[in-house]
């Protein structure tokens, strides 16, 4: 594959008539019918959502054949093309990469660079993709709130309720020519700045056990948004998985990275307005490392509290237990929160308790 370019002059240099054909076999190719060219979009019944009333006189979606983005006018979803692919395919963004490289008669109708460096000419490091768009009403396939949610997990039913938590019974994955039925998930949908940008599921009791525990959307933003962020709090508390956000939103400012590896635009976004942050990431390697650095070939790289710290003060809870938050009661986290330590004096545990029983940490699980 040639290597993607620095800027747009590639995409500006590629005549009209190719990205037209381009943007048209890639339509085709997902079975998606088009209705007719408006300027310079492709119009055409939306695929996404099938909440729609009469897209076949009334259609109203659109491919943009310049800058390859895709919109709909009616239910507000939109994406790049990559995310177009993946979301009717039911797969990942690099798997709708191979797609697209390799559906029938697109590569032959390219007899100039190779699509995929076209596609990348247009979103470098310098311009970044736009997050995906969902509606709303993409939900509503999906009801109520498995009680392994409520009940083991505990999460509040004002939190479920609040949170939009409805339960996949399904949990198909894969594209359509390979789909497999993997059993209930529990979805959780993702807002930033009032919209809808995709949602992580959860793998239930009952589901195949081999199945990945989360899956996520196309795109999902998980380097750039928080779960649960709350921007004129004063202080917040950030965690690894938006589970624990759930579990302990009501009595605790918590907000969710989406792992140990926390990007300096998330630092951004917690420290923006804020006096205080208290960390507090899973007690595990990765975890560990997220909070007091790592090094690596010889130079040291400083932890998140220590990146934010010229802009607000920064705590580390210094938790004794193999647990996250989501696992421990509302007064242990509270308590915990409360004695959470300045970053600089805060070690590693040397050992790791039970959060059931307070013994050394142990296989099996305590009933």
């Amino acid at each position: 594959m040639a290597p993607a370019t620095n800027d747009l002059g590639e995409l500006t240099a590629l005549p009209d008539d190719h990205k037209e054909q381009l943007t048209r076999g890639v339509l085709e190719g997902l079975g998606i019918t088009i209705h007719r060219l408006q300027g310079n979009e492709l119009i055409h019944g939306c695929p996404v959502s099938a909440y729609h009333q009469d897209q076949d006189r009334n259609p109203t979606a659109a491919l943009n054949i310049s800058n390859l983005l895709w919109h709909c006018l009616g239910c507000g979803a939109g994406g790049t093309l990559l995310w177009l692919i993946a979301t009717l395919r039911n797969t990942e963004i690099e798997q709708a990469r191979d797609w697209l490289h390799g559906e029938a008669g697109l590569t032959r109708a390219m007899d100039l660079p190779d699509l995929l460096a076209f596609f990348d000419s247009i979103y470098t490091p310098k311009k970044k993709a736009p997050m995906p768009i969902y509606s709303e009403r993409m939900l509503d396939r999906w009801e109520g709130i498995d009680g392994y949610i409520l009940d083991d997990r505990q999460i509040p039913i004002t939190t479920a309720v609040h949170r939009q938590i409805c339960t996949d019974p399904d949990g198909f994955m894969g594209p359509p020519e390979a789909r497999v039925r993997t059993g209930p998930r529990a979805v959780i949908p993702h807002y930033w700045n009032g919209q809808l940008v995709g949602w992580q599921s959860r793998r239930l009791p009952g589901a195949d056990p081999t199945a990945p525990k989360y899956l996520s959307t196309p795109g999902f933003p998980r380097d750039e948004t928080l779960f649960g962020h709350r921007p004129y709090n004063n202080w917040a508390v950030p965690v690894e998985s938006p589970m624990s956000v759930l579990r302990h939103e009501e009595h605790q400012p918590l907000e969710g990275t989406f792992g140990s590896v926390v990007t300096d635009l998330q630092i951004r976004h917690l420290v923006k307005g804020r006096k205080k942050l208290v960390w507090w990431m899973d007690n595990d390697e990765a975890g560990w490392r997220a909070v007091g650095g790592r090094t690596h070939n010889g130079r040291f790289y400083p932890g998140a509290p220590q990146r934010a710290a010229a802009h607000c003060a920064n705590y580390i809870v210094q938790s004794p237990f193999d647990a996250d938050p989501a696992d421990l009661s509302d007064e242990i986290v509270d308590i915990l929160i409360e004695q959470a330590v300045p970053w600089p004096v805060w070690e590693r545990p040397e050992v790791l308790y039970c959060h059931r029983c307070f013994q050394q940490t142990h296989e099996g699980r305590c009933t």
